[in-house]
């Protein structure tokens, strides 16, 4: 993966109220084991990775936001490629055993990349 290339993030409406982006959008829960799912921009669009997030999943999403693996890079992370069988796009963005604390600090300077950028997809 080249550093410019994207990841791309669904944001769950609880994550954006009021047009406000939360950094809880990136920050793996606890049954996410360290582990932040993400879309592989070199293999599909961020309007490809809506849709299949919303049709096939069943999941609901308000739009999709990017990070570069650069940025995940200068936040200390690491991602990989996690193919599925129904998401061949899957990938990780790995923060380890990284405390709870630094998770949430983590997950405000991947905000801060990400709204910089904008939403790259939305319906609305």
């Amino acid at each position: 993966m080249k550093s410019d290339s994207l990841f791309f993030r669904q944001v769950h409406p609880n994550f954006f109220t009021e047009k406000k982006l939360s950094s809880q959008a990136f920050a793996p829960s606890p049954k996410d084991k360290g582990q932040l799912s993400v879309y592989d921009g070199d293999l599909i669009s961020a309007g490809q990775s809506f849709e299949h997030y919303t049709q096939a999943l069943k999941l609901s999403s308000v739009g999709v936001w990017g990070l570069s693996q650069a940025e995940v890079v200068e936040t200390e992370l690491t991602s990989r490629p996690d193919p599925l069988p129904d998401s061949p796009a899957h990938a990780l963005i790995d923060f380890g055993q990284a405390s709870s604390l630094e998770c949430r600090k983590r997950a405000k300077k991947l905000k801060i990349f990400a709204e910089k950028r904008g939403c790259l997809y939305s319906l609305g």
